[in-house]
């Protein structure tokens, strides 16, 4: 049964949740001082981290649940964990999952708006409400070329800014430095997923951005995309906002080019596959290193 359920939340796709809470909490502590102390923020920086997993692998949850309902994993190669078109777990228990995994953010959730502020309430039901929104609702997020944006705002800028609040206790224009690049880096998850699947998903009739854009230029968009968060990073320390160890993200750009060689050289979803593996490193790799970067330069 685990075996079936751990495919179900898409494990790769989780990185979206820890990168822009790690770096969101590593500007903050680099940036500004913890009004309440460092010790609590990271305590509350623990809790978002968990809210967020959560949170996502319940809309990676319904995201299989309507995949299989609407017929978009019937015939697909690779994408989808396979355990509901298999009938190794129900859609009735896919359901019962997402309602018992919703009270943990929802918990965390409360909690954080009744410890540090009410708005953190509209926040979350923003997230909460793309992520069902990205797969359900009469026209899904999922199947017009607004995937990529809406993922990267409920998962990349909306983290940063709650888990920097969280720090702070302040909205400032500051928190927009990491903000954008984890906007950049969550979106290039799902380009990257969606590339991968542009043939399944056209003959479903569904209008996702490489679709709209063509194959070549979804991958050149994804190229520009790279280039832009790399020479973010060292405009950002050519004017001595951030640290010369932020340089410690640009390892990242390994595993981001070598996304971009794998499309270059392969179409087929299977060998696609891997692309999926080394867009999620780039990810984890550019946050995580950046986050030590400022860490060290504090």
């Amino acid at each position: 049964m685990i075996q079936e359920i751990i495919p179900l939340t898409r494990p790769r796709t989780l990185v979206a949740a820890l990168g822009p809470t790690i770096l969101g909490a590593a500007f903050s502590y680099y940036a500004f001082e913890a009004p309440y102390g460092t010790s609590l923020a990271i305590f509350h920086t623990v809790l978002i981290f968990l809210a967020v997993v959560s949170a996502q692998i319940v809309a990676n949850l319904w995201n299989e649940y309507k995949d299989f309902k609407s017929g978009l994993d019937a015939g697909q190669k690779i994408g989808n964990a396979g355990s509901i078109t298999r009938g190794a777990i129900t859609p009735d228990t896919i359901l019962t999952m997402i309602k018992v995994l919703m009270i943990v953010p929802i918990l965390i959730g409360l909690y954080l708006s009744a410890t540090i502020t009410w708005y953190y309430i509209p926040a979350g039901f923003f997230c909460i409400l793309i992520s069902f929104l990205y797969s359900g609702g009469p026209k899904p997020i999922s199947r017009t070329p607004f995937g990529e944006i809406a993922s990267g705002l409920a998962m990349g800028f909306a983290i940063v800014l709650i888990t920097g609040y969280a720090w702070s206790r302040e909205l400032t224009w500051a928190l927009l430095i990491p903000a954008i690049p984890s906007t950049i880096l969550v979106g290039s998850i799902m380009l990257t997923n969606n590339i991968r699947d542009i043939r399944n998903d056209e003959s479903h009739g569904r209008r996702t951005l490489p679709i709209v854009l063509g194959r070549n230029r979804a991958i050149g968009l994804m190229s520009v995309s790279y280039l832009f968060i790399f020479f973010w990073i060292i405009a950002w320390i050519y004017v001595g906002t951030i640290p010369m160890t932020s340089l410690l993200a640009l390892i990242a750009a390994i595993p981001a080019f070598k996304t971009i060689n794998t499309f270059h050289q392969h179409r087929d979803e299977f060998k696609l596959d891997t692309a999926m593996s080394t867009t999620a490193a780039a990810s984890m790799v550019y946050q995580i290193l950046w986050s030590i970067g400022l860490i060290i330069g504090k």
